[in-house]
C-alpha cells in the first residue's frame, strides 16, 4: 500500500512545487460543481448532488484537460472501473465494473444500445470509440437492469453528445506524434431559440507498435487507421414538443496479432448508431417520450491477404415513456421498450444464417421525495425475451442529503440479468436453451462537503452475486450454464478545489472477484485480470490565465491471469502530463506525453504497450 501511495502522490507533489510559486498570489477560490444533472440514472433529469446511485460524470472540459481521445481512455480513471485491452492502438478492449464481467456492461450513446449481437459475449470492443462531439459520459454502478433490461448488471455507460450552444462556431486541428501518428479533426456546433446543432469528423492514422509485446521478438508496427464521424440535431418544435436526432459512426482497420505471435491479420470495423427521439409535455404533470434508435456493427477479417470472416449485427429499440409529476413530490415513470437483436456470420470456420431475437418489456418506477433532501425509489420491470421466457428485476434506493453539514447518505439494492448473446445461441459452439445470467447486489455510501463545497468526500462499499453464469465447457466445446460468482469491495474518492486555477482528484477502488461455483474446480479463485488494487489521481493547474497543465497518474495492482491464480500479472503504474495554451482568440496550441517514465508494461499477458509517447499540435476556432 506504501508503495502504491507513493506512486500516485509523489508526481503531483513535484508538479506542485514547481507550479505553485507564479499563481501562490492569486486568491480566488473554486468551488467543486455538484449541481451537474444525470439522466442515466432514473431515465429522467435530476441533480447528481441528489441521486442515490452511484455516479460518475465526466464533462467535456474534464476530457479536454486531460487531453484524452478514446473513450476507453477516459474510462481508465473512473473507480471500480478496469479496462483490459490487447494492446492500444484499436486492441479489444474488456470493461470490468465492480468485478463483473465485461458483459455485465451497457455501454450507450445518447440512450442506444452499443454492442455486436454476433460477438462471443454480445459486446463490442469500444476502442474505437473517440471522444470527439461529446458532450458528457455517465457512468452509473450498480445493477441497473430495472430501467435498461438486459446487460445491465455491473453499471451503464451512457455516452451523450454535445448539444450546440451559441452563435455558430467552426473549428479545425491537426495533430502529430510518437509511432508515426498523425489526427485531422474538424468540427461545427450552434443554436439557436429552435434549433441547436453540432458536427464532427476526425482521422488517426498511426502505424503503432507490435500488439504481439516486443519482447518476445516482435519487431513489426501494427498500424491502426479510424476515421469517426458524429452529429447531432435538436429542435423544439413548440412550447411544448421537442425532438432530437443523432448519429455516430466510426470506421477502423487495424493490423492485429494473436498472443505473443506476430499473424498477417487484417480487421476492417464498421460501427453505426442512430437515435431519434420526441419529447411532449402533454400537461404540466404529464410528459412522454417516444425514443428509437439502431446499431449496426460489421467486423470482416483476412489473414495473409485471405478472406477469413464477416460478422454483421444489429441491434433496434423502441421505448415510450410517460413521466407524471405529483405535487413536487413523486414521479412515477413507467413505459414499454422493444428490442431486437439480429446478425450472421460468413465465416470459414462456418456460416450462421440470420437469426433474429426479440426482447418486450414493461417498467414503472417511483420516486418519492416526503421532504427536501430525503428521496426513496422503488422499480420493477418484467422483460419477456424470445427464448428463454420472462424475467422480472427489482430495484429500491434511497437517498438524503442533510443540507446544513453537505452529508449525503444512499444506498440501494437491485436485481439485474443478461441474456445470453446470439452467438452463444445459435453459434455452433451455442445452445439455444441457455438461460440467462442473474444477480443481485447493493451498495451503500456516504458523501461528505467539507470548507463551503470546495472539497468532496465519497466512500462506496459495493456486493454483487451473480447466478447462471454463461461459461465455456472444454469437454463439449459448447457454452453453458455452470458459473457463480461474487464481487465485493470499496471505492473512495476525493475532489479538491481550494482555488479556481488549481483542481486535484484522487480515487482508489478494492476489489474482490471471486468464482464462487458450488463444487467447482476454482471455487474460492479470483477470477481472471481483477486487480485487487486500482487507483488514480489528477492534478490540474492554471499558473496563467491562458495555460492549462494537466498531470495524471493511475495504478492497477496485481492480477491474476489463469483460473487457477497461479500465475501473475504484475502492477504498474502510468503518468500522463497534457497541457495546451491559448494564443489568441481562435488559436490554441496542445501537446501531451504518455506513459511520461517511460514503463515497460502488460494489460493483458504477452501484447505489449507503447513507451513513452510525445504528441502535439494546434486548433483553430473561428
Amino acid at each position: 500500500m506504501k508503495r502504491l501511495l507513493n506512486c500516485v502522490i509523489l508526481p503531483f507533489a513535484c508538479l506542485f512545487t514547481v507550479l505553485s510559486t507564479p499563481v501562490a498570489a492569486q486568491e480566488e477560490t473554486g468551488v467543486i460543481k455538484m449541481e451537474a444533472v444525470v439522466v442515466t440514472a432514473s431515465r429522467l433529469e435530476e441533480p447528481l448532488r441528489y441521486s442515490p446511485d452511484s455516479v460518475t460524470v465526466i464533462t467535456e472540459e474534464e476530457i479536454q484537460k486531460k487531453d484524452k481521445k478514446t473513450v476507453i481512455d477516459v474510462l481508465r480513471d473512473v473507480p471500480g472501473v478496469f479496462i483490459r485491452q490487447n494492446s492500444s492502438f484499436g486492441g479489444d478492449s474488456s470493461i470490468y465494473l465492480r468485478g463483473t464481467n465485461n458483459a455485465h456492461t451497457l455501454i450507450m450513446i445518447d440512450g442506444v444500445k452499443v454492442g455486436d449481437p454476433m460477438a462471443g459475449d454480445g459486446k463490442m470492443s469500444t476502442s474505437d470509440l473517440s471522444t470527439d462531439n461529446i458532450e458528457k459520459i455517465e457512468i452509473i454502478r450498480g445493477a441497473q437492469s430495472v430501467l435498461y433490461g438486459s446487460d445491465a448488471i455491473g453499471g451503464v455507460i451512457n455516452i451523450i453528445t454535445n448539444k450546440g450552444k451559441g452563435k455558430p462556431k467552426f473549428y479545425l486541428s491537426t495533430e502529430g506524434g510518437s509511432f508515426e501518428t498523425f489526427r485531422e479533426k474538424l468540427g461545427v456546433s450552434g443554436a439557436n431559440d429552435k434549433v441547436s446543432y453540432s458536427a464532427s469528423i476526425s482521422r488517426l492514422d498511426t502505424k503503432g507498435i507490435s500488439k504481439a509485446d516486443e519482447d518476445l521478438g516482435n519487431t513489426e508496427q501494427d498500424y491502426y487507421h479510424d476515421t469517426d464521424i458524429s452529429g447531432r440535431l435538436d429542435a423544439q418544435l413548440s412550447e411544448t414538443v421537442r425532438a432530437g436526432f443523432s448519429v455516430h459512426h466510426t470506421q477502423s482497420k487495424m493490423d492485429y496479432d494473436g498472443t505473443g505471435v506476430d499473424t498477417n491479420k487484417v480487421r476492417d470495423t464498421d460501427i453505426t448508431t442512430i437515435s431519434t427521439n420526441l419529447e411532449q409535455d402533454v400537461f404540466a404533470w404529464w410528459q412522454h417520450i417516444i425514443k428509437l434508435g439502431t446499431t449496426e456493427t460489421k467486423r470482416e477479417y483476412t489473414a495473409n491477404g485471405v478472406f477469413d470472416g464477416t460478422y454483421k449485427g444489429k441491434t433496434r429499440l423502441a421505448s415510450w415513456q410517460h413521466n407524471f409529476f405529483i405535487q413536487d413530490k413523486d414521479t412515477i415513470t413507467a413505459g414499454f421498450d422493444y428490442q431486437e437483436e439480429s446478425g450472421d456470420v460468413q465465416s470459414t470456420g462456418g456460416n450462421i444464417t440470420e437469426k433474429k431475437v426479440d426482447t418486450n418489456s414493461l417498467f414503472i418506477q417511483n420516486k418519492w421525495t416526503p421532504f427536501h433532501g430525503l428521496s426513496f425509489t422503488l422499480g420493477m420491470r418484467h422483460d419477456d425475451h424470445q427464448t428463454f421466457g420472462g424475467e422480472d428485476t427489482y430495484k429500491g434506493a434511497l437517498a438524503y442529503l442533510y443540507e446544513e453539514t453537505g452529508t449525503k447518505m444512499r444506498g440501494s439494492y437491485g436485481t439485474g440479468f443478461r441474456a445470453p448473446s446470439l452467438y452463444q445461441l445459435y453459434s455452433s459452439y451455442g445452445d439455444p436453451n441457455l438461460k440467462p445470467e442473474e444477480s443481485k447486489g447493493y451498495d451503500v455510501g456516504i458523501d461528505q462537503e467539507l470548507f463551503g463545497r470546495k472539497v468532496l468526500l465519497s466512500v462506496t462499499y459495493f456486493q454483487t452475486e451473480i447466478d447462471q453464469l454463461i461459461d465455456w465447457n472444454w469437454t463439449t466445446w459448447k457454452y453453458y450454464n455452470v458459473g457463480k460468482a461474487k464481487t465485493k469491495g470499496w471505492e473512495t474518492s476525493v475532489s479538491f478545489k481550494p482555488l479556481a486555477w488549481l483542481t486535484f482528484d484522487a480515487h482508489y477502488t478494492y476489489t474482490e472477484a471471486k468464482d464462487e461455483t458450488p463444487g467447482g474446480t476454482y471455487q474460492g479463485k479470483y477470477l481472471i485480470y481483477r486487480p485487487k488494487h486500482t487507483a488514480g489521481a489528477s492534478l490540474n493547474v492554471k499558473p496563467l490565465e491562458k495555460l492549462n497543465v494537466n498531470l495524471n497518474t493511475q495504478y492497477v495492482g496485481k492480477r491474476y491471469r489463469n483460473t487457477g491464480n497461479t500465475a501473475e500479472m504484475p502492477s504498474y503504474t502510468l503518468v500522463n502530463l497534457a497541457a495546451s495554451y491559448e494564443v489568441n482568440q481562435w488559436l490554441e496550441v496542445f501537446g501531451r506525453v504518455d506513459n511520461l517514465t517511460d514503463k515497460n508494461y502488460q494489460s493483458i499477458y504477452q501484447y505489449g504497450e507503447p513507451g513513452i509517447g510525445i504528441y502535439g499540435g494546434i486548433k483553430a476556432t473561428f
